[in-house]
Order: structure tokens, then C-alpha cells, then sequence
């Protein structure tokens, strides 16, 4: 999708929306999900922005000192629909085992669905979180799932215990996710729930 396309798609809905206080700033983030997904981080810009969403060069510097704070934002935005979509796919399972392959799953579906907003979500451009406390803390939303799925369990067993199997579990879940997403590993006739469980049987059964 192209610049011309999203300013036309916007466009469409100006007489409608005025961008007053409030919605502005989410505008400004949806269009950079999109500008993201089908022409990568070069191309989006808060003067860009502007213009596709048909408002003055300096409106988007009310909402957003430079490029870095915006892509925050939406990195922000990225964990918030991860961690959604990990639990939508636990879809209210008790088996503790059968919650943190659902949750696996939804993490690399998400990841292939969102290349480059999970790209962007781990990627080089927002390594130092301590600058974003909201995302540093939005951003551990995902692992604190696999953590009190593991925690749950493991009862009985040292808090080291649950850290050490915690990353165990992330790390390869992750390692998997970016595989996915990059074309180096593929999900055999799209069976993403059967995938997850050749690569998690072996470690779970240590739980």
C-alpha cells in the first residue's frame, strides 16, 4: 500500500474527522503502522505523517518530539496487540500445558502476521526502553504471560527455577517467531498449532 493510497484512504474520512485533542495522536499511529508494514521504518516520518493525514508539517510535534518518540508509540501499540492475541488464543483453557502452547502460537502468528511491527518491537531503533517507561513496562506484558503460566506450573519449586524455565520457553518461542517471520522456517500446511507443539513437547515435559 502506498503513500498515495493511505492519504486517499484518510481523505475519504476527513469531513468526518477533525483530528481535535485526543484522536490525533492515535491517527498518527495507525497511519505509521500501516506506512510501516508496506514500506519500512525509512519511510515513515512525523512530516510524512503529515501530510498523508492532511494536517499542518507541526500538528504531529504536539503528540510527538521527533521520529524515535513516534515509533515508541507504536512499538507501544505492537506488545499491547501481542499480548492480546496470545491470550485470545488460550481461549479460556485450564491444561496449563495446553495455555502455553496457545500462547506460543499466538506469539508467532502474530510475529508473521506483523513482520516489521514486531521487527520494529525488538529491533535496533528502540534498544534503550529505559527512555519509554510505559513501553519498557507494556513490552514485558508477553513474557509475564509465559512467566505465570510456568510459575503455575512448577508450584512447590524455587522462583529460580521458574526464571530459568521462563526464558527457556521465551527464548525458544521467540527464536521460532523470528524464523517464522523471516521465511527461514516454515509452518508445515499452516498448522501453526501442531508446529508449536514439535518444538515445546520436549521442553514442557520437563515441567
Amino acid at each position: 500500500m502506498s503513500n498515495s493510497i493511505i492519504i486517499k484512504k484518510h481523505k475519504q474520512h476527513k469531513k468526518q474527522e477533525s483530528y481535535h485533542h485526543g484522536n490525533l495522536r492515535q491517527a498518527l499511529i495507525e497511519a505509521g503502522i500501516q506506512i510501516l508494514q508496506f514500506e519500512g521504518v525509512d519511510k515513515l516520518g512525523l512530516r510524512s505523517l503529515a501530510r498523508i493525514l492532511d494536517v499542518s508539517q507541526t500538528a504531529p510535534y504536539s503528540h510527538f518530539k521527533d521520529k524515535t518518540e513516534l515509533l515508541a508509540a507504536i512499538a507501544e501499540v505492537g506488545f499491547q496487540r501481542l499480548a492480546m492475541q496470545m491470550l485470545e488464543h488460550v481461549n479460556n483453557s485450564t491444561d496449563i500445558e495446553k495455555r502455553i502452547k496457545a500462547m506460543a502460537s499466538g506469539y508467532i502468528s502474530f510475529a508473521v502476521d506483523n513482520k516489521a511491527l514486531f521487527s520494529l518491537m525488538f529491533g535496533r531503533e528502540l534498544k534503550d526502553m529505559k527512555s519509554f517507561p510505559t513501553l519498557a513496562m507494556t513490552a514485558g506484558k508477553s513474557y509475564a504471560l509465559f512467566s505465570g503460566a510456568v510459575t503455575e506450573a512448577i508450584k512447590g519449586r524455587d522462583d529460580i527455577s521458574a526464571k530459568i524455565t521462563t526464558n527457556a520457553i521465551w527464548s525458544l518461542v521467540h527464536g521460532l517467531a523470528i524464523f517464522c517471520a523471516e521465511g527461514k522456517l516454515i509452518v508445515p500446511n499452516n498448522d501453526i498449532d501442531l508446529f508449536v507443539s514439535d518444538h515445546l513437547d520436549g521442553l514442557l515435559n520437563t515441567l
